[in-house]
C-alpha cells in the first residue's frame, strides 16, 4: 500500500508525516516495531517500522544511520512516538529524511504504540485483501475474454487499463503483432525501433529484460510457447519498480496472453503439416499440372515460376549422439524463422524425415543456403553435422520430382564429403558416353567409322580422323581446321572428300554429322 494512501485512511488520522514527503509513493508491505537496537540487520524493502525512540533519543547518530540504511534498502518509512522520548525531532534528522525522500512519521502520543502498530497492520491487510480481490476479478475477466476468442487488441486494451501502461504483443522477430488502442497506430514505428536499435538475440531470449524503444523503455516478458522456435513476448512500456500487486497482475496477464497465443502456435504447426501433405503429394505424382488452385494459402513463392530444390539433413557429429524423430520438424521451424526474418522467397516441408526447401528462382540459392547453414549450426550446436544437397536446375514446382532427384543425388555427395553444401552437377558428354556399355559403344563405332578404321595405312587413318574431328568441332569451318593442323586449305578439302567417299556419306547432312561426332567421341574414349 502506498504511503500516500496509508496516511489518508481515516483510522490513521493521528499519524502525521513530518518529513520525507518525496517518498510518499513508497510501498508499505509489512508493519513492524523496533524493540532492539540491532534492527539494521533485519531490514528489507517495504518495511514500515515504528519506535518509541528509546534506543535513539540519546544517540542521534544511531537514528541517522538507521534512516540512511532504511532508505537505501527500500523501506517504506519510520514512525516515532510523539512526546515519549523525543519531545522534538532534531532538525538534522528532518533534513536528512527530506534529502533521502524517506517518510518520517509521528505517531499519536496518547495511543499505545502496540495499538498504532495494530491499526497500521489492519489497514495494510485490508488494502492487500482488496487488491487481491481486484486482481482475481481482473483475471476472471481476462480469462473469459480468452475463452470467448476475443481479439488480441481488445484484450490488450483491457490489460493496459489494469496496468495503467501501454502494452504490445511481439512475435519471435520482435515485431509488434498487436497493441492497445493508445499506441495502435505506432506499431510499425515501435517494430522498427526494436529491431534496428537493440542488439537483442530475440530468438534465444528466455527471460525478462528491458530494452530501449525510442525515448521509452519496454519491459519484455517471454510467453509460454509450444516450441522455442515460435517465441512470442509481451512488452509493457515505462514499467518502473513493481508493487507485489502489479507483479501478480503481470503474471496473470502473461498466463492469459500465453493461453491465447497458443492458438497461433497451433495454426503455424497446422500450416506446416498442410505443406508437408501438399508437397508430398506433388512428389508422389498425385497432384499434377497447374498447382495454383490447389496450393495451401500461405506460400512465399509463386509455384508456377522456376524454383530450386534443396534437401537438408542431420547426422551425428560423433558416436553416442542420437537423432530424434522430431529433429526434422525443429529444423523446419528454425528455417521458417530464418526465411521470415530475412524475407527470403522460399518455403519448406518435411518429406521422409528430411527438410525440403523450395527456393524461388529469383534468389541466389547457394548464398541463402550457406547463410542458413551458419544459422542452424549456431542454433543446433556442435552435436550434429548439417548436410545440404541443391538442385542444379530451376523448374516450376509441378516438376518437383525431377528437382528433388537432383537434390537427393547432390545430398548423397555432400554426405560423402567434408563440405556442408553440394550442388548437383550435370554430367559432361564424356561422362554420359561412359555410361554406354562397351560392346554397344564398339558396335556403334564400327558401324559409323568402320571403313575408315580398317585402312591399311595407320597414319592415313589418324590424319583423316583428326581432320574430321576438327571439321565437326569447328562447325565445318575449313579455314579454322587448316590453321589448327598447319596444312593448306586444299589439303583439308581433299581429306574430307576422301573420308566422305570411304564412309559413303554426305558431310553436309546434320544427322550424319551428329552421328559422326558421337562415334568420334566414343572412339576417343575407347583408344584412351
Amino acid at each position: 500500500m502506498k504511503m500516500e494512501h496509508l496516511l489518508n485512511v481515516k483510522e490513521l488520522a493521528g499519524i502525521k508525516l513530518i518529513a520525507g514527503a518525496g517518498g510518499r509513493f513508497r510501498d508499505a508491505k509489512l508493519i513492524g516495531m523496533i524493540e532492539a537496537p540491532d534492527i539494521e540487520s533485519y531490514l528489507f524493502p517495504g518495511q514500515l517500522l515504528v519506535t518509541t525512540g528509546y534506543h535513539y533519543y540519546q544517540h542521534i547518530d544511531r537514528l541517522k544511520e538507521l534512516i540512511e540504511k532504511m532508505a537505501a534498502v527500500g523501506c517504506a518509512g519510520l514512525g516515532i512516538k510523539a512526546n515519549r522520548y523525543f519531545k522534538k525531532i532534531p532538525e538534522r534528522i528532518i533534513q536528512l529524511a527530506n534529502t533521502l525522500n524517506f517518510p518520517l512519521l509521528l505517531t499519536p502520543a496518547a495511543e499505545p504504540l502496540s495499538q498504532t502498530v495494530s491499526s497500521l497492520i489492519k489497514v495494510v491487510l485490508q488494502s492487500d485483501a482488496l487488491k487481491l480481490s481486484r486482481v482475481i476479478e481482473q483475471n476472471q475477466q481476462l480469462s473469459q475474454l480468452a475463452l470467448n476468442n476475443t481479439k488480441f487488441n481488445i484484450v490488450l486494451d483491457q490489460c493496459a487499463v489494469y496496468l495503467n501502461h501501454d502494452i504490445v504483443l511481439l512475435d519471435s522477430h520482435f515485431r509488434v503483432c498487436y497493441a492497445n488502442r493508445h499506441i495502435w497506430d505506432q506499431r510499425e514505428i515501435i517494430s522498427d525501433n526494436l529491431r534496428k536499435n537493440n542488439q537483442v538475440d530475440y530468438l534465444s531470449l528466455d527471460k525478462e529484460t528491458n530494452v530501449a524503444c525510442g525515448k521509452r523503455q519496454l519491459h519484455v516478458m517471454p510467453l509460454m510457447v509450444m516450441y522455442p522456435e515460435n517465441k512470442s513476448f509481451i512488452g509493457i512500456f515505462d514499467l518502473a519498480t513493481l508493487t507485489s500487486t502489479q507483479q501478480l497482475q503481470l503474471q496473470q496477464i502473461q498466463n492469459i496472453i500465453s493461453l491465447m497465443n497458443s492458438r497461433t502456435d497451433v495454426r503455424k504447426e497446422d500450416a506446416g503439416h498442410q505443406r508437408n501433405e501438399f508437397f508430398s503429394n506433388v512428389l508422389a505424382g498425385r497432384i499434377r499440372g497447374d498447382l495454383t488452385d490447389r496450393q495451401p494459402n500461405e506460400f512465399n513463392i509463386d509455384l508456377n515460376q522456376p524454383c530450386y530444390c534443396a534437401l537438408l539433413g542431420l547426422r551425428p557429429a560423433k558416436s553416442g549422439v542420437l537423432l530424434f524423430l522430431n529433429q526434422a520438424e525443429q529444423i523446419r521451424r528454425l528455417s521458417d524463422w530464418f526465411i521470415e526474418e530475412y524475407g527470403i522467397a522460399a518455403t519448406s516441408f518435411i518429406f521422409q524425415q528430411q527438410l525440403i526447401l523450395i527456393i524461388s528462382g529469383s534468389q541466389n540459392p547457394e548464398h541463402f543456403l550457406k547463410a542458413l547453414a551458419l544459422f542452424l549450426k549456431k542454433s543446433l550446436g556442435d552435436r550434429y553435422l548439417l548436410k545440404i544437397g541443391l538442385s542444379h536446375a530451376k523448374l516450376p514446382v509441378d516438376q518437383l520430382p525431377a528437382l528433388y532427384q537432383e537434390a537427393t543425388e547432390a545430398y548423397t555427395l555432400a554426405e560423402q564429403s567434408d563440405t556442408v553444401l553440394q550442388r548437383f552437377r550435370p554430367k559432361e558428354v564424356s561422362e554420359l558416353l561412359q555410361l554406354i556399355p562397351k560392346n554397344e559403344a564398339q558396335s556403334f563405332i564400327d558401324e559409323i567409322l568402320g571403313p575408315l578404321l580398317q585402312l591399311k595405312n595407320p597414319q592415313e587413318t589418324t590424319d583423316l580422323l583428326k581432320t574430321l574431328r576438327l571439321y565437326l568441332y569447328n562447325h565445318q569451318q575449313i579455314n579454322l581446321v587448316a590453321n589448327q593442323l598447319f596444312i593448306h586449305r586444299n589439303t583439308v578439302v581433299y581429306r574430307l572428300k576422301k573420308t566422305a567417299a570411304i564412309l559413303n556419306i554426305d558431310l553436309k547432312d546434320s544427322d550424319v554429322a551428329q552421328r559422326l561426332l558421337i562415334a568420334l567421341l566414343l572412339h576417343g574414349k575407347t583408344v584412351n
